[in-house]
């Protein structure tokens, strides 16, 4: 059982791991997550990760970008047992990991770790399903190995500290997921070998996984040219299986310090180096689901239009300025007014408001092309400003809280504030509601919706990692 295994930062390093360990602390703790069975509570959990996973992936996989990479990825037809999304062809795991992780991240869907700001299931959960269909591995195998990877995933990112990674330009789901990414291909690969996964390998592939790290946030700074953002859980996912391989390799050896040396992850892309506690339940649980097609950082925002609104109830023109609280990154990353993209939509603030008023909060494709120009999205976006609160900004990273105003043009207000949004683990999701992710998808089998279908088989323990690739990879009809 895991009911010692949760990680979360530690104030002044008062306990748990803290300073010149790091690297092999965090290694020995998730080897001891690696060889250790999976509660029936961790079990259940797992499979709403990846039923959420392979919903939202199969919506990445109808966007154009995510289309062109799957086809870009057939050249490495015949290289792989590892099904490539999006085709009928197989190729090498890490090409496979490539166009499921970008697929993942491709409609601001995927599942986000809250602390540490990034989006574990994007990064962890295509590596570890491209090498387990690869090696045919038990679904019971493949499900440690998702639990491995968010466990190492976190730590990594606890330790150097997402919120500082942010500030500092880098994207946290491209420089930390490599490191999760890694650690589940190398739980597979001790499963195949029938022996316990070590602390040595870990640290070997966390020192590959440092060098690999990268990825910019200056697509939040654009208006158009964002969409590489999508791209940067796919290399993670692609980088971890590489990553895993080269840290069984003697000869091409990689830094053991790669949390806290001196141009380790927390110096180059967060830092100062925080303390993380080993105990408690397991990151998994303390993963968040979207139901919002958007940044995560504004679904506080979303329910608090809701509540302001009566449902979305009040009419739009009736509105005269919206103003959303919150920490100063708000005002340093999204509060671009006329995003030309898709991504740069889901990440701006004022479109969100806007699209969220006029659309509802389940229209995701007012996210896409043909809602840029909607005027009705523009005169509510062009009415929304950012005021910085210190007193939110103090529940961040572990909670997104924000507030928001409304001013009627009848010279009302009305103002809430939303601390926890739905989709948090202290507001979960009912599996309904995340079988609902998936109404609208095409589908190739008219007789049910992809989501029941895949959650038949992810409930269904015969059903193997290669069995669940091929099933993801076939859900939606070829185009």
């Amino acid at each position: 059982m895991h009911s010692n295994s949760r990680s979360d930062p530690i104030e002044n390093g008062a306990s748990g791991v803290n300073g010149a360990n790091t690297t092999a602390a965090i290694a020995h703790h998730v080897a001891a997550v690696a060889n250790a069975p999976l509660a029936g509570t961790d079990v259940e959990a797992l499979r709403r990760l990846l039923l959420d996973n392979f919903l939202v992936s199969l919506w990445g996989a109808t966007r154009p970008w995510t289309r062109e990479i799957a086809r870009w990825a057939q050249r490495f037809q015949g290289t792989g047992a590892s099904p490539i999304l999006g085709s009928d062809r197989s190729a090498d795991a890490s090409v496979a990991a490539l166009v499921h992780g970008t697929a993942a991240h491709s409609y601001e869907l995927d599942d986000t770790h809250n602390a540490t700001l990034s989006h574990p299931g994007a990064a962890v959960i295509p590596a570890a399903l491209a090498l387990g269909a690869a090696m045919q591995a038990s679904q019971a195998g493949l499900l440690r190995a998702v639990a491995v990877g968010y466990e190492a995933m976190a730590l990594v990112g606890l330790a150097a500290g997402g919120l500082e990674t942010v500030h500092r330009g880098f994207h946290p789901t491209a420089i930390f997921g490599g490191f999760g990414a890694a650690a589940a291909c190398l739980c597979l690969q001790a499963d195949q070998r029938r022996v316990p996964l070590t602390a040595e390998l870990l640290v070997r592939a966390f020192g590959h996984a440092l060098s690999q790290a990268s990825g910019s946030m200056q697509f939040s700074a654009e208006a158009a040219g964002g969409e590489v953002k999508r791209v940067h859980a796919g290399f993670a996912a692609r980088n971890g299986v590489l990553a895993a391989e080269f840290a069984s390799m003697v000869t091409v050896t990689a830094p053991r310090l790669a949390v806290e040396g001196r141009y380790g992850l927390a110096a180059l892309f967060g830092g100062p180096l925080r303390g993380v506690a080993l105990h408690g339940a397991l990151q998994i649980h303390d993963i968040s689901l979207k139901p919002y097609a958007c940044c995560r950082l504004f679904h506080s925002t979303i329910d608090a239009l809701r509540e302001l609104t009566q449902g979305f109830t009040v009419r739009p023109s009736t509105i005269r300025e919206v103003v959303v609280s919150g920490p100063q990154l708000i005002a340093d990353q999204h509060m671009l007014a006329r995003p030309a993209s898709t991504m740069a939509a889901q990440y701006s603030c004022p479109y969100i408001v806007g699209a969220t008023l006029v659309h509802g909060p389940q229209r995701y494709d007012a996210y896409g092309e043909a809602f840029l120009g909607d005027a009705d999205i523009a005169r509510i976006a062009q009415a929304v400003r950012f005021e910085l609160s210190e007193e939110l900004t103090r529940h961040y990273p572990a909670h997104f809280a924000t507030g928001v105003r409304i001013r009627f043009e009848d010279g009302s207000e009305k103002s809430c504030v939303v601390i926890d949004s739905a989709g948090t683990p202290g507001k979960p999701l009912g599996m309904a509601q995340i079988l609902a992710k998936g109404d609208g998808l095409p589908s190739r089998d008219a007789t049910s919706p992809p989501g029941r279908r895949l959650a038949d088989r992810l409930w269904d323990e015969r059903q193997d990692a290669r069995a669940l690739a091929a099933a993801l990879a076939g859900a939606l009809p070829p185009g």
